[in-house]
């Protein structure tokens, strides 16, 4: 929001009032204004930070637990191998329409199939 020239005027009036009443100030009372603001400025160094130390704590927590379930998903992941190419038989197959609409109706079966082999003793 820009301030418009009313405001613009009284906030120029205020300062240069501010301004006056500052400059008319006898030594004493700036004294004890300059030390007021300097115990102030020394209390405000000497706080503690608390948060820092617990915002500090609460993101290595977050990193330890993203690369603790990174390693467990790589870890559990199981390694497999990659599917064979194509071969020009297999064109062929796909490509017939009546075999191509049985491996289509099958293939949950397939799927299955694939996911338990059979017996190797026959």
């Amino acid at each position: 929001m820009n301030p418009s020239r009313e405001d613009e005027a009284w906030i120029e009036r205020a300062t240069a009032l501010l301004d006056r009443s500052a400059e008319s100030l006898d030594a004493s009372t700036l004294s004890r204004l300059n030390r007021a603001r300097q115990a102030a400025l020394a209390q405000r160094r000497a706080a503690p930070r608390h948060w820092i130390w617990g915002a500090g704590l609460a993101g290595a927590a977050a990193a330890v637990f993203a690369l603790a379930l990174g390693l467990h998903h790589r870890i559990d992941t199981p390694h497999l191998a990659p599917p064979a190419p194509l071969q020009a038989g297999d064109i062929d197959y796909l490509t017939s329409d009546d075999e191509t609409m049985d491996l289509y109706e099958n293939l949950d079966f397939y799927a299955w199939l694939e996911a338990h082999p059979g017996d190797p003793s026959g």
